[in-house]
């Protein structure tokens, strides 16, 4: 092939390697655009913005003329600003390639929205850093979704703490309702250790009328409890200890003996009066 021939194929080459270049940032461009759950921006070494797409415009609500050129740390709180969260975010990017972080972002409008966002940093062919290529996504929904989820917990919680009753004096009911789990049974000695204690009474009465079945597991909380009441000095009355109940702490090979157990609260509350030396003269009840 003759000087001139070569020329003309490296020309052509030349002019498609350009079209393919031109092609593919113009694909990259609508797919940027495209693409509406993730803003996309790109910043350059120090963190100030270059190139701002649409989706970043529908999160964050600024216009490119209004952005482009600003650093980045425009988007965060105050309070990171301060903590030097946004310096901390490029240092990492640059020393592992990427970091990823999930946080309270700041719109134009000065809402605050939940985001994750990925920090990439972009490198030439010989390595050097040529800025950073920053994804954005909206979680806000998810985030108050699974704070709902988180304050309903909460509040199912507090509906089941066990109630402690100052029946009489120097006598704590505590009655139980539903069944007892790792947490609500910590939560239950710790409060009536502390009543027991500040209140000086001798007696702890604990009702399981409202536990519908007794597992291992609840048995096993039970005792905890029961052993946690004697530690403080304070004797236990068990109440409510239906037929079924008690055959299946036999069954289960759960041992309360040294207990004293009444199938009744009213037959319970006698025992633990006698306890104190004190007798009620009135009502009906199993002794």
């Amino acid at each position: 092939m003759s000087d001139e021939g070569k020329t003309l194929v490296s020309e052509r080459l030349e002019t498609g390697k350009a079209l393919t270049l031109e092609v593919q940032q113009e694909m990259l461009q609508l797919l940027a655009e495209s693409v509406k759950e993730y803003a996309i921006t790109i910043l350059d070494p120090l963190g100030h913005i270059t190139t701002w797409t649409p989706a970043a415009v529908r999160l964050k609500g600024y216009h490119p003329e209004e952005i482009i050129g600003q650093h980045f740390s425009v988007f965060y709180t105050q309070e990171d600003v301060a903590h030097g969260k946004c310096e901390h975010e490029l240092e990492v990017a640059t020393r592992e390639g990427r970091l990823e972080d999930e946080g309270w972002r700041v719109r134009k409008d000065g809402t605050r929205f939940w985001a994750s966002v990925v920090i990439t940093a972009l490198r030439d062919p010989h390595g050097n850093l040529r800025g950073f290529g920053k994804v954005t996504r909206d979680l806000t929904d998810r985030k108050q979704a699974e704070e709902r989820l988180r304050l309903q917990a909460q509040e199912i919680l507090e509906m089941a703490t066990v109630p402690l009753v100052q029946v009489w004096d120097g006598i704590i009911l505590v009655p139980l309702i539903g069944m007892l789990d790792s947490a609500r049974t910590q939560q239950l000695m710790e409060r009536l250790l502390q009543r027991l204690t500040d209140t000086g009474s001798p007696v702890a009465l604990i009702d399981i009328t409202g536990v519908p079945t007794i597992d291992t597991q609840t048995a096993q909380h039970l005792l905890e409890t029961i052993k946690a009441v004697r530690y403080v000095g304070a004797d236990v009355v068990l109440t409510g200890v239906r037929p079924a109940i008690a055959q299946t702490l036999v069954h289960l090979g759960i041992d309360v003996s040294g207990v004293a157990t009444r199938s009744s609260l009213t037959a319970g509350l006698r025992v633990a009066l006698r306890m104190m030396n004190l007798e009620i003269t009135a009502g009906n009840g199993d002794a």
